[in-house]
This record gives C-alpha cells, sequence and structure tokens, in this order.
C-alpha cells in the first residue's frame, strides 16, 4: 500500500533527484525533468513510498520504483542510494531485456557490473534493520467494526431501521475523519489498489461510483494490459473501501444475473445501462442520509472532501474519469436505480487484486 505526507512527499522530491544523479553521471544517459533517454525512448522517473516487507520493488506494469515508508527515516543516503540502484537496474534489465529475465539472473547482474556499482547494489537484500512491520491500530479497528456493523444493520426490512443505520454509518465514519485530522500534524495517506480488471466496463465504473461515497477518492489506474481502482485515504478509510469493493466486485454480478432474469434483459447495453443505474441509485441513498447531517457535519465533510481531492492532486498527475459515453436502455437503468436504492453492504470479499514486488 503507497503511502504519502509532506515529509514523504518530501522525501520522493529528494530519491527523484537521486535517481537523476544516477542515470545522467553514472549510467551516462539524457535525463529531462520527470524522464530519461534510453534507445530512442523516454521512460518515466516515478518514485513511490509504500508500507511492507521488502525494501523496495520496481513495477514494471507502471514504470515505478518503490521504497519502503521505513528509508524515510532509517537509511543514510549512501545506503539509500545503493536501494535505489538496485531498483534501478531492474527497470534497465526491463528497458533492455523485457520482463522475461530472472529477477537477478544474468542481465541483472550484468547491468550492475556495466556501472561499476558494488556487490552491495547486486545483492538480492540489504543489510539494515528495519522495524516495518505495522501493527494494527486499535482505534481503526474499533471504528472499522462499528461501520460494519451499521452497514450490515442497513438491510433492515423495516425502511425507517435501514435509512438510520445508512445514516449512523455515515455520521461515525464523518466523525472519525474530524477526529484524525484534528490530531494528525503531519497527515499520512494510503493508496491502495482494490479491483483489478484487464480492461474498464460499467461494473468496474460503478463500484468506482460507488466507492466515492466512503471517504476515499478513486481513481482508474492504467497500466501495460491491465486497469484498476485504486483508492487514496486514510489507513481506516481505505481498509473500509477494500472491504466495500469486495463485496460490491461480487453483489453486483449477482444483482444483475436476478434483474437480467426477472425482467428478461438481454445484451451489453442493458447490463451497462443496469450497472450505471445502480450507482446512482446508491448515490441518492447516499445523499438522502446526508441530507440529515448537521450544518457542522455538512461543513466538515466538504472540508475533508476539498483537503483529500487537494492531496490526490499532488498524488497523481493525471486523474482518469469513469464516466461512459455510450447510449442508455432506460428500462434497465431504471431497474439498476431500484436495485442501487435497495443495496447494501452486509459482508466483505477480500479482493485479489495485489501489487508485483521485485526485491
Amino acid at each position: 500500500m503507497r503511502v504519502y505526507s509532506e515529509t514523504i512527499f518530501s522525501f520522493i522530491d529528494k530519491c527523484e533527484k537521486m535517481v537523476k544523479d544516477i542515470l545522467s553521471k553514472e549510467c551516462e544517459l539524457v535525463v529531462r525533468r520527470r524522464r530519461f533517454e534510453h534507445g530512442r525512448h523516454l521512460y518515466p522517473i516515478d518514485v513511490v513510498v509504500f508500507e511492507g516487507k521488502n525494501l523496495g520493488y520496481f513495477d514494471p506494469k507502471h514504470y515505478q520504483i518503490g521504497l519502503n515508508r521505513a528509508l524515510v527515516f532509517n537509511a543514510k543516503d549512501s545506503v539509500l542510494k545503493d536501494i535505489i540502484r538496485h531498483e534501478l537496474a531492474h527497470y534497465l534489465v526491463m528497458i533492455k531485456h523485457g520482463e522475461g529475465s530472472l529477477p537477478h539472473g544474468q542481465e541483472f547482474q550484468q547491468v550492475c557490473e556495466s556501472y561499476g556499482w558494488p556487490k552491495e547494489v547486486s545483492a538480492a537484500s540489504v543489510n539494515i534493520e528495519l522495524a516495518n512491520e505495522t501493527e494494527g491500530d486499535l482505534a481503526s479497528e474499533k471504528i472499522l467494526r462499528k461501520v460494519k456493523n451499521l452497514l450490515k444493520l442497513a438491510e433492515s426490512s423495516n425502511p425507517h431501521e435501514s435509512e438510520l443505520a445508512t445514516l449512523k454509518a455515515n455520521q461515525l465514519l464523518l466523525k472519525h475523519n474530524i477526529e484524525y485530522t484534528n490530531v494528525s500534524n503531519d497527515e499520512y495517506l494510503y493508496v491502495k489498489k482494490l479491483l483489478l480488471a484487464k480492461r474498464k466496463d460499467a461494473k468496474l465504473c460503478a463500484i468506482y461510483e460507488i466507492l466515492r461515497h466512503f471517504m476515499v477518492k478513486p481513481i482508474l489506474s492504467y497500466a501495460k494490459g491491465e486497469v484498476s481502482i485504486e483508492a487514496t485515504g486514510t489507513k481506516t478509510n481505505i481498509e473500509l473501501a477494500e472491504y466495500v469493493a469486495g463485496f460490491l466486485d461480487h453483489e453486483l454480478e449477482r444483482l444483475w444475473s436476478k434483474y437480467k432474469n426477472e425482467h428478461e434483459l438481454k445484451g451489453l447495453r442493458a447490463k451497462n445501462s443496469f450497472y450505471y443505474g445502480l450507482s446512482k441509485g446508491y448515490e441518492s441513498k447516499i445523499k438522502k442520509a446526508r441530507d440529515s447531517f448537521s450544518i457542522d457535519e455538512t461543513t466538515a465533510l466538504t472540508i475533508i472532501e476539498t483537503n483529500l481531492d487537494n492531496q490526490v492532486q499532488r498524488i497523481y498527475n493525471r486523474l482518469s474519469s469513469a464516466s461512459s459515453s455510450s447510449s442508455r436502455d432506460h428500462n434497465s437503468y431504471s431497474l439498476g436505480q431500484k436495485a442501487g436504492r435497495s443495496l447494501n453492504i452486509n459482508q466483505g470479499v477480500k479482493s485479489g487484486a495485489s501489487t508485483l514486488f521485485l526485491t
């Protein structure tokens, strides 16, 4: 899971300067503001910080170098540069030989040797003590448990009880975010891949739209041969969004199958319209719940969402839209709206999405 804060933004700037310095002075490559040249092609310089067990990784689908959050505080510049050289070696092997090479095979060793880098760079591990295993956040776990229980209560057959549970879940999540903002001097934001698909489709777009109502900022992230929903937010909000996304991935398929059979819906246009209507129906349900917010709660929610939007703009240079211009089937759209207004998040299923880590 990627993580950001004011301190980490400064660390990323420093690391990207190190990357440029290594590429230009040691690899003798032409370096531009955000890219470098190799074989008449331009490649991005993109460093991110993550929480995990590895010191670093190179992601060949996104041309991205990841560095462990623990390095922000625990690594001297000389050690940090060796870790960056190691990940750059993976990057250069991918450029020269493609993705089929062994992680630390002959091609990798040859790249390290060609630039005169020490054995510490080509080694599969670096001898550094990292206390990087994150302990559970008890307060966050309690909030998550309460919100999930309220979301389960929202499936009550009693409309009043269902609406009240939805409102209470929203209020509790908002209260937690207000408290987090007030006590955090260097606020940490996390980025995590929630769902992965081969291409953008209506179901993915519907999940994207629904996740916007859980105090995270979802985006569609495109890489070679895949598209994913990534979400940005506090750790508690990201964990809740992962829970919601996992549930929706299965539940939306079930609802489409149910309505398709009951109403004899046919074709891709009908399916896309149903999913689009479903996301709009759920949005109307949430807006109705939030109409009961006090003026202070509404103001706080606006501030939190605005601050999140501003931070996300710093993380991503380009945000992807989930909208679609395809024509709608009005009957399927109306049925989708009905399903969305009745949609309840009652259980979570973990997504199978994962990030490729190359140590």
